[in-house]
């Protein structure tokens, strides 16, 4: 094969040097391949189909060629869409022709005026025709700039976009401060912004001709190559499919927010911006085109909306949505209520239901794992290539919702996002466990508040060596009083040695977010008097609070980039307490919990039940105790509550030799660190205080 490409690559270079053609290539496509591009296009249509363009080459812009040229494969060209949809065709194209035209996006250029290199560098402008689901036929138009990756850096590309837990905390803010809230949509937003560089681009064959029938002036720049009508045009604006166009239209919103209207961006999410308007703050957060905007007064939000009308509404109204309940970033955002937000995306789940093969939604499971989640068996059945794509694919889908409304499937989705190169027919079933326990509760809801903002409440926690490869499994979760809307569960990059290292490169896994949640509020305007991290390991609380003091035999080797945490103690940004095992809440990004435990867990995380901030109130909130059967119970004490749990079954430990294992592990350090008795001898003998949530 080696040899085979060597060759080709000669008889390349050498027909390039002649001027010479190579001869087209006769042979038949392999008919596995054939299906294998089918398929891998069927999957990227259904993905991609329902965003819109600015969306896509956003997304995209990184991606390598291939990525886009298997893009272009899931729609008609319009040569062929015009074959297919006729006059219908014709319309949606020259419906976006005109705003090309209207909106001075390129002027016309004689071809005898371009040099050579203008005219090999100019971007192709394609065209592509789709029929909607509602029948409609659509034309998306855009230019192909892959040529500008030879010469376009990262940082003048990337765009950056307002972050999902920027997001989530701005909405809890609306709603603590009873603000009133608006979206709105810029139009065509990339053509609102001027071009950084010359660009050409050509306009082609159907396309050219098209364009000459809405603008007859365009005539004088026809002319012909290799018997195909052509058009070359200058850009004045950033068209779709220039790599550069998400970053410019991110300076020309952020250059009018900041200079004309008065805002101070965020700086630790550039796509947030604030200013104290009547005394009130008022907040915009966008991603890409797409505004949120809220202040405490009606008046100021429509002055707002008023001013962005003036400069990106002239050609095209903006598309603005007033009320309670919005569709923001693909969820569904409820204010309705005033002492809570709500986040669901149901649409999105009965997609997703209705794609999923009928053989994976069996059963009525009632936790989305079972308890050998993490168990691989090397021997198992491969997927063949079909079923391979689609696990990729609904495992994407399931990734993209546990991250915005739906963090109960965080954990079963982050194991099923390490099975997707090579999936067996074990994750297959796994992944129907979960996709079938999503049926069930597809109606669920994230229910985000806040008491105080100036306490932020942590849970952090680690799985020792629960992965086939003996790496430990990361879980944290953060709240502000009803909910949790920022959480995380991972695999760790690395083995470590004991449960204790395990859980302090833990808390390293999650102190990015910990700190980034302060910084934010605190640029928000807000007060941060506590940045709380709970921890249920003893040793590991010793190691964080004294770093290489406290470190010993066991613990000499962990490096010190993992004591990140202990500086930050010293430093105030944030503190450390010890919050026994059963009420670690992050014990649920980390272990497949089952029965009444994982429901009592998934209710706190999705704001079901209340959350305390104070130092009086327990740690997982005096709203809702630890359940000993399917019903909630009240309970003075905690510890006869677990021991009832795990009479039953019901517990978080996983019944396995290597989870017992970890506890013993656990234990042991725990005797030595501290020189008495064991971990379970201090549970049984109940001598912890009562309040659940101890300062060290």
């Amino acid at each position: 094969m080696c040899d085979e490409i060597r060759l080709a690559e000669e008889a390349g270079r050498i027909a390039a040097i002649n001027d010479e053609q190579l001869p087209k290539r006769t042979r038949k496509p392999n008919s596995k391949h054939m299906n294998m591009m089918n398929m891998v296009a069927e999957y990227i249509h259904t993905t991609f189909e329902d965003m819109e363009p600015e969306v896509i080459f956003t997304l995209l812009a990184g991606k390598d060629m291939q990525s886009q040229l298997t893009l272009l494969t899931t729609q008609m060209s319009a040569k062929a869409g015009l074959k297919q949809f006729g006059q219908a065709g014709v319309d949606a194209i020259m419906k976006e022709l005109e705003q090309l035209l209207y909106r001075k996006v390129m002027q016309g250029k004689r071809a005898n005026t371009l040099t050579r290199d203008q005219k090999k560098a100019a971007l192709h402008y394609l065209m592509f025709l789709k029929q909607k689901r509602c029948g409609k036929i659509k034309a998306r138009g855009c230019a192909d700039g892959r040529k500008q990756r030879l010469y376009k850096t990262k940082e003048e590309t990337s765009s950056p976009t307002v972050s999902i837990e920027g997001l989530f905390l701005t909405c809890i803010i609306d709603v603590l401060e009873k603000r009133d809230v608006a979206t709105v949509d810029i139009p065509a937003a990339f053509m609102q912004a001027d071009i950084d560089e010359l660009i050409h681009v050509k306009l082609e064959g159907e396309t050219a001709i098209l364009l000459m029938r809405i603008d007859p002036t365009y005539q004088q720049f026809l002319t012909y190559e290799n018997g195909k009508p052509v058009i070359y045009a200058e850009l004045t604006k950033a068209l779709y499919g220039t790599v550069q166009a998400a970053m410019l239209f991110w300076k020309n919103l952020t250059n009018f927010l900041v200079n004309e209207l008065g805002f101070v961006i965020n700086p630790y999410d550039f796509c947030v911006a604030n200013k104290d308007i009547d005394g009130k703050q008022c907040t915009i957060a966008w991603h890409v085109d797409d505004l949120k905007i809220s202040h405490a007064s009606s008046k100021v939000v429509d002055s707002i909306i008023h001013s962005l009308s003036d400069r990106y509404g002239k050609e095209t109204p903006l598309s603005v949505t007033r009320g309670k309940v919005h569709e923001y970033l693909g969820m569904t955002i409820d204010f309705s209520n005033t002492e809570f937000v709500q986040f669901y995306m149901h649409d999105f789940v009965n997609g997703i239901l209705e794609e999923t093969p009928a053989e994976l939604l069996k059963g009525i499971p009632t936790t989305p794992a079972a308890t050998h989640l993490f168990d691989i068996d090397d021997n198992a059945e491969k997927l063949d290539s079909e079923q391979a794509i689609t696990f990729h694919h609904l495992v994407a889908k399931l990734l993209y919702l546990c991250k915005r409304a739906r963090p109960d499937l965080q954990l079963a989705v982050a194991f099923l996002t390490t099975r997707v190169q090579g999936p067996d027919v074990d994750d297959w079933k796994k992944l129907g466990r979960c996709l079938t326990y999503l049926r069930e509760t597809k109606d669920e809801k994230l229910t985000l508040g806040a008491d105080d903002l100036g306490v932020i409440k942590w849970w952090i926690d680690a799985s020792f060596a629960v992965h086939k490869d003996y790496k430990s499994h990361t879980g944290a979760t953060m709240s502000l009083g009803r909910g949790h809307p920022i959480s995380m569960s991972s695999k760790q990059k690395i083995n470590t040695r004991s449960s204790t290292e395990a859980e302090l490169v833990g808390v390293n896994d999650a102190m990015s977010l910990v700190l980034w949640v302060r910084m934010f509020l605190l640029e928000q305007g807000f007060e941060v008097k506590d940045n709380v991290i709970f921890q249920d390991n003893q040793s590991t609380i010793l190691l964080a609070r004294n770093g290489r003091q406290s470190s010993g035999k066991k613990t000499r080797h962990i490096e010190i980039r993992y004591y990140f945490i202990t500086d930050n103690i010293s430093r105030g940004t944030c503190s450390v307490q010890y919050c026994p095992t059963e009420q670690m809440i992050a014990d649920f990004f980390t272990k497949p919990l089952q029965g009444s435990l994982f429901r009592w867990m998934r209710d706190k995380i999705l704001g079901k039940h209340h959350i305390g901030v104070t130092d009086s109130q327990e740690c997982v909130g005096a709203g809702a105790s630890m359940p000993t059967t399917n019903d909630d119970v009240d309970t003075e004490d905690d510890v006869d509550v677990t021991h009832a749990l795990m009479v039953e079954g019901k517990g978080f430990f996983r019944a396995d030799k290597e989870k017992e294992s970890a506890q013993q592990v656990k234990e042991k350090e725990f005797s030595q660190t501290h020189q008495c008795r064991s971990y379970s001898d201090v549970v049984k003998s109940k001598s912890f205080p009562q309040r659940s949530c101890q300062h060290f």
